[in-house]
């Protein structure tokens, strides 16, 4: 019975404010033309192309003079007295003739990036609840978490779009009291099929990513079984693939099979709850058997010192190449360059780049074997990978303030460390797996993401010690009398 009540709801809501745009057809109209824009980006962190664009699609139901104003402060600053003083210096004209309030027909919408501050102030005539200001403010700020300046401050004047001057048959109080049981049944109904449709679309990617590669796999079948059967006995390299390679067929037949069961699923199979999960188990498993079978003919044409030897080699040196290089981008932070680790990360990468030459050329003349090359090429990713080990603990040691920091930025990296997936064709990655070796790239990401994640805790620490309410609204000591609708809060 769920589904027909949830239908009826829908159909009784979509009545209900038909009815009432007929009845009240100027409250019901759609916003008005006459909006203005004014952007006063003092900080320099917005894009104003994309502003102007994306805002010239947002109507308020009243015109409305829209102001985005970005200033760079400190995180204890008073953002309301900031912008009251700003106003008063520069924009007399935000300001009521007696100096009270703020203009009729104005909404201020303000970021520091700096001091993690977003406010909104409004004329008298364009006011909203202290809520509706929090709600217009916390639309932001998942954005502006993420230093999203533009995307944010998008977000925050569509969001006050929808309440400034907001019909009463629109607010949520009054559809809630008229249509409760509609509203529910219609948003259960609507929640059911997004879920249903984010299934299958996951669905679709994960199956189209794993006929990608089970194609990839089926073109190279044969060459695949042809270079296993050429790997040398003797090699250490050779004997760990042919353990990769164990059961290749086998696999090989299982993964077409799920295709098979894959492809013919109906749209409500594919919308069930463990269907893409079952499509992204098919992906990875031929993910895994595209890179096997890429790097078992590269080692059969390096090892045997085939026609392509020397094509198969530049597959396995140029990852190696490019992670040496990035060494001098990772350690050109400031906050990098006087530590200890960060001048070993440097020499390492003057003696890596000879030692890669010197292989290549050793190969070229036959005066060392491939699998002294590879072994050569393991020796280095392992000391590099040895090297941002310890970079990242010093890193660490000099961001981090507490025991909870730490290990809160540790987990961040070997969370991106152990993510990092092998690249197709080369060797030492299909014989030892993700996570073996690090790269100057997978640290840097990973360093990030853990510098955000301490970021955000200190500021909703700070935040949640300087507020009690989530929310300033006083203008401070300078503002005197003034007492304008607007507050202003941390992110």
């Amino acid at each position: 019975m769920t589904r027909p009540l949830a239908r009826i709801g829908a159909v009784l809501v979509g009545t209900l404010v038909f009815g009432l745009s007929m009845v009240f057809p100027a409250l019901a109209a759609q916003a008005v033309e006459g909006d203005r824009l004014v952007v006063e980006d003092t900080a320099g962190v917005l894009y104003l192309p994309q502003i102007e664009s994306e805002l010239a699609k947002v109507d308020f139901y009243e015109p409305t003079t829209v102001v985005v104003y970005t200033y760079r402060g400190q995180y204890d600053d008073n953002m309301n007295e900031k912008v009251l003083a700003y106003a008063r210096s520069e924009h007399p004209e935000w300001i009521t003739a007696d100096g009270q309030k703020w203009a009729d027909g104005l909404f201020i919408f303000v970021l520091d990036p700096d001091g993690r501050s977003v406010g909104t102030y409004f004329g008298d005539d364009r006011s909203v609840p202290l809520d509706d200001q929090n709600s217009i403010q916390d639309a932001a700020k998942e954005d502006f978490r993420s230093a999203f300046w533009t995307e944010g401050v998008i977000s925050g004047v569509t969001k006050a779009s929808t309440l400034i001057n907001r019909p009463w048959y629109k607010s949520p109080g009054f559809i809630g009291a008229s249509v409760v049981t509609g509203v529910a049944g219609a948003g259960t109904w609507i929640g059911i099929v997004a879920v249903r449709s984010s299934r299958r679309d996951r669905f679709a990617r994960e199956l189209a990513r794993g006929d990608q590669h089970l194609t990839a796999v089926t073109m190279d079948l044969d060459m695949t079984e042809l270079s296993a059967r050429t790997l040398p006995a003797d090699s250490s390299f050779a004997q760990r693939l042919e353990q990769r390679f164990h059961d290749f067929s086998g696999r090989y037949y299982a993964a077409v099979e799920d295709q098979q069961q894959l492809q013919v699923m109906t749209k409500r199979e594919r919308s069930r709850s463990g269907a893409p999960e079952k499509a992204k188990a098919f992906a990875d498993e031929t993910a895994e058997m595209d890179f096997i079978d890429d790097a078992i003919v590269n080692a059969a044409a390096l090892l045997t010192r085939s026609a392509t030897w020397e094509k198969a080699w530049a597959a396995q040196v140029e990852p190696v190449r490019e992670d040496v290089a990035a060494i001098s981008s990772l350690i050109a932070d400031p906050a990098a360059r006087p530590l200890a680790s960060a001048q070993a990360l440097e020499s390492f990468r003057i003696g890596a780049e000879t030692e890669i030459e010197r292989l290549g050329a050793g190969l070229r003349e036959q005066s060392i074997t491939p699998e002294a090359a590879l072994e050569g090429l393991e020796s280095l990713r392992a000391e590099l990978s040895r090297l941002l080990r310890e970079h990242s603990r010093a890193l660490i040691e000099v961001y981090a303030t507490s025991n909870r920091e730490r290990e809160s930025m540790e987990a961040a990296m070997e969370r991106e460390r152990r993510s990092v997936p092998p690249r197709s064709g080369v060797i030492l990655d299909t014989v030892y797996g993700p996570g073996q070796f690090w790269n100057p790239i997978s640290f840097g990401i990973g360093y990030s993401a853990g510098v955000d994640k301490v970021e955000s805790a200190r500021a909703a620490a700070a935040s949640s010690s300087s507020f009690s309410s989530g929310s300033s609204t006083g203008y401070g000591s300078s503002g005197g009398s003034f007492s304008g609708s607007g507050s202003s809060s941390h992110f």
